[in-house]
């Protein structure tokens, strides 16, 4: 085991993070679709944008967050590195640190370990072009991770959450009251993407972190991320959150700006 821990983490100084504005929809996927996303996850082999090699030794610790060491969630280390650029890399690891932290501060229990730490490092799937969809990319990721589990020979029940810890994953009011695993990866999430709750975690903690998952211009890299996702598949981003990001990058749908919540309900064919 690598123990990269400088010191004991103080967890009853880390008070529960506020969350972000977010919201979700489901949209579920056509068989055809999850077939190919097993062709895909049998047969990819893909450079990463920024080649690296992960975690020499799958079984570390981070400030006091112990990384479960077993096969599924090994395979999971190896197919988020093969598949994403190293920003997002660190951003996942990063999601399952400060999420246990958070979940653990709240006094909740994980029950299964293997499902919160693969539900974090496969968050994000939805974005890199390995798996690209037709959906919002939190949808596309779950379904993505799902078809990954089932190849490994997880249980449906267990292979259903890992989905409902990555579809969830933006849905504040939603994801917090669900299973200890979604909660997660929600709010590690939205502490790493958003800060909510960083100023509650000590500074020592943060900084033994990100020395070790630095965030390699994060902020800069994983809007582009956003804006590429969006211009791609600007109608999936309609009445969800990503439509802000979408609508600041100058994305069309038809030749037109995407329309509001506002402007759909005021169009609808009622008179009154």
């Amino acid at each position: 085991m690598i123990d990269t821990t400088s010191a004991p983490v103080p967890t009853h100084h880390f008070q529960t993070p506020g969350m972000a504005p977010w919201f979700n929809s489901m949209i579920p996927l056509p068989a055809r679709v999850l077939l190919s996303l097993h062709q895909s996850l049998r047969t990819h082999h893909i450079e990463t944008e920024v080649p690296f090699r992960p975690m020499a030794n799958k079984l570390v610790t981070v400030a006091g967050v112990q990384f479960p060491d077993t096969t599924l969630c090994n395979v999971a280390v190896d197919l988020l590195a093969e598949t994403s650029p190293k920003f997002l890399y660190n951003h996942c690891i990063r999601t399952y640190v400060f999420g246990s932290l958070a979940v653990k501060a709240m006094g909740r229990t994980v029950i299964d370990e293997e499902i919160a730490f693969c539900g974090s490092l496969l968050h994000d799937l939805g974005l890199v072009t390995a798996f690209e969809g037709e959906n919002r990319f939190e949808v596309d990721g779950a379904d993505a991770a799902q078809a990954f589990c089932e190849l490994h020979k997880v249980p449906p029940a267990r292979a259903e959450k890992v989905w409902e810890t990555i579809a969830f994953h933006t849905s504040p009011g939603i994801a917090p009251r669900m299973a200890a695993e979604v909660a997660l990866v929600h709010f590690g999430a939205g502490l790493e993407f958003l800060g909510f709750g960083l100023d509650q975690v000590p500074p020592e903690i943060v900084a033994n972190i990100l020395a070790i998952f630095p965030r390699l211009n994060f902020k800069s890299a994983f809007r582009d991320l956003l804006i590429a996702h969006c211009r791609r598949n600007p109608a999936a981003q309609i009445l969800t959150w990503t439509d802000d990001v979408a609508r600041a990058a100058g994305c069309t749908l038809h030749g037109r700006p995407l329309p509001t919540a506002t402007q759909l309900m005021s169009a609808a064919g009622f008179d009154e």
